[in-house]
């Protein structure tokens, strides 16, 4: 898949996910406010929100930064833009919605060198396809003293999403996102380093839910996964391969047994890798 494809997959899944993603519930409306918490924004800074979606951490910022701040929103969906754009106009706040693409920022009027204080990327940095090129960019775009956060899932949150990505990375399946990658603590931090940035605050957040997920039957785990509709349709659409799809299959089972207890049950807990990187 080239890049362009990648990018065009991913934003017609945002778009079809845009007009319930408010009301999907899930751990998102707590990152959101957790963001806010750890932002620490004061009146006056700049803040840019990177995949920005519907604006659940950009509208809360311009109001925080007040009408002497600036804050600028960039996402892929248009369609999450429009209810962003509508958020924030309901509460008379200004904020500049950018329609682009993350990870390549070069050029955008709204967006120059040196000059925010606070750069935020919440719940969606596993799908950019080159990480530490990203990161250096964003660097860039701090001032100095200036802060870069943005969040991994860590590998025992959504399992069964996690061993997709284990079994894409061995048959070569094209995956929209890349949590294997950086499955630790110590490869975010890498990133943070080669950026220039001080890595010291990095950290892992407490629980937002915890389950136990009932693994008796990894091949019925499997078709689910790959079988749903909606604006997750095409998120594995390549385990549909009937090419590759028994042999997917059997290896998503395997590493499914490899993780369950005696009982065929796997504890997966919702917690993230804070990534949290400040230019010195």
């Amino acid at each position: 898949m080239t890049s362009s494809t990648r990018l065009s997959t991913i934003e017609a899944i945002y778009n079809k996910r845009a007009p319930g993603y408010d009301s999907e519930g899930g751990f998102h409306p707590a990152q959101a406010a957790d963001y806010l918490k750890w932002m620490d924004l004061k009146p006056g800074q700049h803040v840019l929100d990177l995949a920005c979606g519907t604006g659940a951490i950009t509208v809360p910022a311009a109001e925080l930064v007040g009408s002497s701040g600036k804050v600028v929103g960039v996402d892929i969906s248009g369609d999450s833009l429009v209810i962003a754009r509508s958020k924030a106009e309901k509460k008379g706040i200004s904020v500049a919605f950018v329609h682009h693409d993350i990870a390549h920022l070069d050029g955008l009027e709204e967006i120059k060198e040196g000059s925010f204080d606070v750069i935020s990327c919440a719940a969606a940095f596993v799908l950019l396809e080159d990480s530490a090129s990203a990161v250096k960019g964003w660097a860039k775009l701090l001032k100095v003293g200036g802060v870069m956060i943005f969040d991994v899932l860590t590998p025992n949150s959504m399992v069964a999403n996690w061993v997709l990505n284990v079994v894409g990375d061995k048959l070569n399946i094209e995956v929209n996102y890349g949590r294997t990658k950086l499955d630790s603590v110590k490869k975010v931090k890498a990133l943070l380093t080669e950026a220039g940035l001080d890595d010291s605050d990095t950290f892992v957040s407490d629980s937002y839910s915890e389950k136990e997920v009932d693994a008796k039957d990894p091949g019925g785990m499997f078709e689910d996964m790959v079988g749903r509709k909606g604006w997750s349709e095409s998120v594995h659409s390549g385990f549909l391969d009937p090419a590759r799809k028994p042999l997917a299959k059997e290896m998503f089972c395997k590493e499914i047994e490899k993780l369950a207890d005696k009982d065929g049950k796997i504890l997966e807990e919702m917690k993230v890798i804070m990534a949290v990187g400040k230019k010195v």
